[in-house]
């Protein structure tokens, strides 16, 4: 519908309500009929640059009857109160409204952005949406908040790894952004990406200086970012992002030793064979050889997982007694502990 239509249908539905003449009378049009639903989810979220309000673009009339035109822009009202002069309940004053264009084919969030905010200072927003001159909705719930000087980034933001987790540590800010330094409490937000762009807020803010993710993959790597929040005069102020840091969660936990690890006399010399090991990601055995009197195996060899036997085709001479033992290893590097030791008997 364009312009020119939305404006002449408002007419005609000004007109009819307006209707009062001989003949037959219509039924008048209630004005819950066109007005649009008041927005009723002004929002707002606050960073190291200003504030970001978001509100629903209304789709609905105040009788939750479906919209008959768009809407084309609405008006932002805001009330700018020293802190020392703002008291709750007492009247404000809106200053002339800021006009927000409505793009053709706009759906869903609205976003605005405020920047070069005043510290020291409450700032009590209202939204209406308007269709052109004629028809406009009632205000919207109302935010407030005191905007001071954010805080600095948290300090020393680190990665520790683990088995499919990762723990994020860091210690508070060390003032704000001015240098001051406040006794307020700090709350923390963590953020996570996997390509070291694109973050989103991970869970919800925290008290301590530690976060775990166990919402992690192994072998993938994660990037975070950690910003502090001042908790100010019941209103939250989030400061600088920390730099990113990323880490990446390992496989640390090794296979199971192999079973019936037998040691027998072959044509090549001593062949070894044991059980298969049950393991999603087993890359291969390694084998050991301890001579009667040592203490310390010697790693004599290496076979792939697909193979369950070995031939020890150099024996040492001059000894009655060879033990054998089997680890094996994963694809991530872990080894096992040794299996139980296959001991061979030759006489010289």
């Amino acid at each position: 519908m364009t312009a020119m239509r939305r404006q002449c249908f408002l007419l005609v539905v000004l007109a009819l309500l307006a209707l009062t003449g001989c003949g037959k009378k219509t039924r008048p049009l209630p004005p819950g009929d066109v007005q649009p639903a008041a927005v009723s989810d002004l929002a707002y979220e606050l960073d190291e640059k200003g504030v970001t309000l978001t509100w629903s673009l209304p789709t609905q009339t105040a009788r939750s009857g479906r919209l008959p035109y768009l809407i084309e822009k609405f008006e932002l009202y805001r009330a700018v109160v020293p802190a020392k002069d703002y008291c709750e309940g007492c009247p404000l004053h809106f200053g002339e409204p800021l006009e927000i264009p409505v793009a053709e084919g706009t759906k869903g969030q609205i976003t605005y952005q405020e920047t070069l905010l005043r510290p020291g200072h409450r700032y009590v927003y209202r939204v209406r949406s308007r269709a052109g001159w004629l028809v406009a909705s009632d205000l919207s719930n109302q935010v407030s908040f005191l905007w001071d000087t954010p805080p600095q980034a948290p300090d020393g933001v680190r990665v520790a790894e683990g088995e499919q987790m990762l723990t994020i540590s860091w210690q508070p800010p060390p003032g704000l952004l001015d240098g001051t330094v406040v006794g307020d409490p700090y709350w923390y937000q963590v953020y996570r990406s996997t390509d070291g762009k694109n973050f989103t807020v991970l869970g919800e803010p925290v008290s301590v200086t530690q976060l775990v993710d166990k919402q992690v993959r192994n072998n993938q790597r994660y990037y975070y970012l950690v910003r502090a929040i001042r908790m100010h005069d019941n209103t939250e102020a989030a400061g600088l992002a920390s730099a990113a840091v990323s880490g990446m969660p390992r496989d640390l936990t090794p296979p199971a030793p192999p079973q019936q690890v037998t040691a027998v006399a072959a044509a090549g010399g001593v062949k070894l064979v044991w059980d298969a090991v049950a393991e999603g990601d087993l890359a291969g055995f390694r084998i050991y050889r301890r001579l009667s009197g040592e203490t310390k195996p010697k790693r004599i060899g290496e076979v792939p997982a697909t193979s369950l036997a070995f031939i020890d085709g150099a024996p040492p001479r001059g000894m009655s007694l060879w033990h054998y033992a089997i680890t094996a290893y994963d694809q991530a590097g872990n080894e096992s502990q040794p299996s139980m030791e296959a001991t061979f008997g030759k006489a010289e």
